[in-house]
């Protein structure tokens, strides 16, 4: 994974890190809500059981097993003092950052279970992800303007961090200023709706206190109402967004929407404009409002969370909680760095860790050496793979070119060999499954016969004329195995692939290249993950936000932007038709398929792997990491 450096960054340059940083290892996040996620009643009060659109998520998207999926604690019958107080996880990545208003890919695996957002998804009875509904979470009620521009959140009342400092609006207020002073890569998603403007650094580093209250002077910068955030009062919130964006609830339930404590930030650097802050990239879990804190840190090395002894929620009981803020049932977690594929398979195998990431291809034989392993049953993730394709040079400037090369790589060999069958195949970019996917459209066929008539057809009659293609891609077992099916699959055509395997933070500096660099590569096999909406996926295929990498077509943008902002469900889901149409017609991106049964954590690395002892683990798309706090022991593990 990329890791964030220390250099201030323009806006574009933010969206440009963003989207490259979960490209080149897939760093899990979304971007905007979906139309089936408009509130239905514009100013009414948004509560646990209030749901936003009457049309579910199609059950293709997301299923649970009951071994691997619960919305309930475990009863004591489950659970006993003999089972493990622990969990040790072998993960393929290293940590980017522990910063919140930071941290855009594998740091999110702390973070989201150290520090909480405003609201997140609802579940189905069975556990299943229900996208169509929000549940409270810091925040206890919430409504929207008519004109979807205004949207006020009245805070939990008896919210504090773990070092006793409270949680109010204030925070919140704090929290989302600094990320967008600091415009680090994540802020992005922040300028979508939001601006900077009127809130300096020095007003922000003002709220310098363990009781997170301002001072009278800072207090009337808060409340000015011409500011994309207001602050009513310390229990309320209001977000003024610069345009209508139909995906605001879905962006506000996780990064950069997790909210660390003010006065830490302040006794340790505060806020610096363009600038992180490398205290709090190392310590920034320490302190959080979640059911974990973190408890040691060793970068490249290892993670330690334990159970938050000061949690909020621990004795909330009814509807006062939810399956989202249970307090942690297992005590310890440590999560290790490993990048070596073989280490996290033996540790599995010898019990030292219970959960790991494999590539795919090792997955057959591990399950069937330890009867005890199993891959958690959640159905088809909203993690794309797919591999981008320079549109500004030529050959591949020339669309019948870009045809030719989809329709010359057969998918279906490339989900057998590579992904063990783990892999749906799809027409970008929103994901197979999600409100508003048009299964109508349906993914290229392998053909190489019309592949070559294509060829011939632009100029370059059985690949003649076409230079040897640079395809940069992440060291790592299955994309390797990938690269070779794609020089077989593409040589049947003419065309030569030169592969080049590289580091993360290699291919970070590849990929933020502009299309029009003449050292960019000609293909990049990439990865995404983020909320479950179409607006998430968008930057994949246009240059909003300024993010150009390798496709700008003007049309489309248009197109997107016009749905981002449109109210009317039906209308809306018309429009993502269209431009998943036109994007299938331009063929910008080879879409390989959505992953099966996989976590945030390990997409871009290969499936997660677990003992069959722990359950309680649930879904999300939003939810980068596994859920610690859900999760415990039905049995004690053993080598």
């Amino acid at each position: 994974m990329k890791k964030i450096s220390g250099k201030a960054v323009s806006r574009t340059t933010a969206v440009i890190a963003v989207i490259v940083v979960i490209i080149i290892i897939a760093a899990g996040a979304y971007l905007a809500v979906s139309s089936t996620h408009s509130i239905s009643s514009t100013t009414s009060s948004t509560s646990s059981t209030s749901t936003v659109s009457s049309s579910p998520v199609s059950s293709s998207f997301v299923t649970s097993s009951s071994s691997t999926s619960t919305s309930t604690s475990p009863s004591s019958s489950t659970t006993n003092s003999s089972f493990p107080s622990q969990i040790v996880v072998d993960d393929a990545a290293e940590v980017d950052s522990l910063d919140a208003g930071v941290s855009l890919a594998y740091g999110e695996i702390i973070i989201l279970n150290c520090q909480l957002p405003l609201i997140f998804f609802g579940q189905y009875s069975n556990g299943t992800a229900n996208y169509n509904q929000f549940i409270p979470v810091l925040a206890s009620s919430w409504s929207e303007s008519p004109n979807g521009t205004t949207y006020t959140f009245n805070m939990r009342s008896g919210v504090y961090f773990n070092n006793g400092n409270p949680f109010n609006a204030y925070v919140v207020w704090y929290n989302i200023y600094r990320d967008m002073i600091m415009n680090q890569a994540i802020a992005y998603e922040l300028y979508t709706y939001f601006t900077p403007s009127g809130v300096t650094a020095q007003e922000v580093n003002e709220l310098n206190s363990s009781t997170n209250t301002p001072s009278p002077s800072l207090l009337s910068v808060m409340e000015n109402e011409s500011n994309s955030v207001t602050v009513v009062n310390s229990t309320a919130v209001e977000f003024h967004l610069t345009n209508a964006f139909v995906s605001f609830l879905d962006t506000i339930t996780g990064e950069p929407w997790e909210f660390v404590d003010p006065y830490v930030v302040e006794q340790n650097g505060g806020v610096v404009a363009n600038t992180p802050n490398t205290w709090m990239a190392v310590n920034g879990t320490n302190i959080g409002d979640g059911p974990y804190v973190t408890t040691a840190y060793v970068p490249d090395g290892y993670v330690t969370m334990s159970a938050n002894p000061n949690y909020w929620a621990q004795n909330l009981t009814g509807s006062a909680t939810n399956y989202f803020i249970k307090p942690a049932h297992i005590k310890t977690v440590i999560l290790n760095y490993k990048p070596d594929e073989l280490t996290r398979e033996l540790d599995l195998e010898s019990n030292k860790a219970q959960l790991a990431t494999l590539s795919f291809s090792d997955v057959p034989s591990v399950l069937s050496t330890d009867k005890n392993l199993i891959v958690p049953k959640v159905g088809i993730s909203a993690s794309d793979e797919f591999i981008f394709m320079d549109t500004y040079h030529a050959p591949l400037n020339n669309t019948l070119v870009r045809e030719a090369i989809v329709d010359a790589i057969n998918i279906s060999e490339v989900k057998q060999i590579v992904f063990d069958g783990y892999l749906q195949p799809f027409a970008g970019p929103e994901p197979y499954g999600l409100p508003d996917y048009n299964t109508s459209i349906t993914p290229p066929t392998y053909n190489v016969t019309l592949a070559k008539q294509l060829l011939a057809k632009a100029g370059y009659p059985n690949g003649a004329g076409i230079p040897s293609l640079n395809f940069v891609y992440i060291s790592s077992g299955y994309i390797a195995q990938m690269v070779q099916l794609l020089e077989s699959d593409l040589s049947q055509i003419g065309i030569t692939i030169v592969p080049q395997g590289v580091t993360s933070n290699t291919q970070a500096s590849l990929a933020a290249l502009n299309g029009t660099a003449a050292n960019a590569p000609d293909l990049i096999a990439s990865a995404w993950l983020y909320w479950p909406d179409f607006s998430s996926y968008e930057y994949l295929v246009s240059n909003i936000s300024g993010f150009y990498l390798f496709y700008n077509n003007q049309t489309i943008t248009n197109q997107i932007l016009v749905s981002n902002s449109q109210l009317n469900p039906k209308l809306r889901a018309v429009e993502i038709s269209q431009i998943q149409g036109e994007i299938k017609q331009q063929a910008p991106v080879i879409w390989l398929g959505n992953d099966i049964d996989v976590f945030g954590e390990a997409q871009g690395y290969g499936i997660g792997v677990m003992n069959d002892c722990i359950s309680g683990a649930w879904y999300n798309a939003q939810f980068y990491s596994f859920p610690y706090n859900s999760m415990y022991y039905t049995c004690n593990p053993s080598s």
